[in-house]
């Protein structure tokens, strides 16, 4: 999971994306949106942090031991404001015998499970409630509010969560049921 970093050792600052010129860039949010500390959903556990620093494949933080840490972006499966917890734990299950096959990271992307972008803009443009199954068996219900082709920025009990791309299972969309005819 997070292991410690050297004090000295110098870290880049997080950079604005070029492909992303409408403020949605993960990196920013985590770093300067979020309400400090940010819960990070991992497959070994939560990991609460602060002062976030990233670059493409790595988290710089500071842990709740005051330790720096540094972190893989692949062991992250989703990130919110853990002040937020409370609004979000109605939406989010746990589906225990996904749970206990302990599902690594897969490192390769041509082995990941992959959401088309067409679906993906089509539960955004219904403001659908979807089904995320992340690989540790979390269940995460709430709607998408943009995405690009690392994260998905979703709407989950009111909060914004971004939710990793690389660690999903499975995606599916709600569907309305016809109850009142």
């Amino acid at each position: 999971m997070a292991t410690v970093l050297d004090l000295d050792e110098q870290q880049p600052e997080s950079q604005q994306s070029k492909e992303n010129s409408d403020n949605w860039n993960a990196n920013e949010i985590l770093s300067q949106h979020f309400a400090q500390p940010v819960r990070f959903v991992t497959y070994t556990g939560i990991c609460d942090m602060s002062k976030i620093r990233t670059n493409a494949y790595i988290i710089w933080a500071i842990d709740t031991n005051r330790e720096r840490v540094k972190m893989a972006k692949l062991d992250v499966l989703f990130a919110f404001p853990k002040e937020k917890m409370p609004d979000l734990k109605p939406y989010v299950k746990i589906r225990k015998s996904l749970r206990a096959e302990n599902l690594q990271p897969i490192q390769t992307r041509a082995d990941r499970y992959h959401v088309d972008d067409e679906l993906l803009k089509q539960a955004k443009a219904n403001k659908s409630n979807v089904n995320i199954v992340t690989r540790s068996g979390h269940v995460l219900i709430g709607s998408v509010h943009h995405f690009d082709k690392y994260v998905l920025y979703m709407r989950i009990g009111g909060q914004l969560v971004i939710v990793y791309r690389h660690g999903l299972l499975d995606f599916t969309i709600e569907t309305q049921s016809d109850e009142t005819l």
